[in-house]
């Protein structure tokens, strides 16, 4: 009995908190992309944006990065861009292997973990599940948000999922 109320206390402690409203207007995340530079979520303005949070040792968001990947160069010539930022400490250093390692094909950066919880809308002291996939329209609206541990990561469905959140945006008229 003692073991299961530790359990669920625990639990409790780690359930993610509710994100921010869908749909939402997006502010203009920069990510670095450089010592002193940065790529900026309004550089896209009028595509669809994927940005994608996540961190270089995290085998699901590697497995993830592979489907970016696969989806930018199929989706590019429909209008869409996806941008990437890791948030585990010390991402200036981990960025540009992780970039050549899995050949990313769109901006890969990094930010500061309590910056990019405003982005996605979640408390900065909230844990935080990776990856993060935050779906962004042409208009700059937030349409949909997924966290590394919700269904539609599943390992096993993930890359229909977001081909299924993107056709249903790019579709939308709004």
């Amino acid at each position: 009995m003692f073991r299961a109320t530790i359990a669920l206390l625990l639990f409790a402690l780690v359930l993610p908190a509710q994100q921010a409203p869908i749909p939402r207007k997006a502010f203009d995340l920069a990510i670095q992309v450089g010592e002193d530079k940065f790529t900026f979520l309004s550089e896209y303005s009028g595509k669809t944006r994927i940005v994608a949070v996540f961190m270089t040792t995290c085998p699901h968001c590697q497995y993830t990065t592979g489907i970016l990947n696969k989806l930018q160069k199929e989706y590019a010539g429909r209008g869409v861009q996806i941008l990437s930022t890791a948030i585990e400490a010390m991402s200036s250093l981990h960025v540009a292997d992780f970039k050549k390692q899995f050949q990313t094909q769109y901006p890969v950066g990094y930010n500061d973990q309590k910056y990019v919880m405003k982005f996605l809308g979640l408390p900065e002291n909230d844990p935080l599940f990776v990856p993060q996939l935050v779906f962004v329209d042409k208009n700059g609206m937030v349409r949909a948000q997924f966290t590394g541990d919700s269904p539609e990561m599943e390992k096993t469905i993930q890359e229909k999922s977001l081909r299924e959140t993107l056709e249903k945006i790019l579709k939308d008229p709004k």
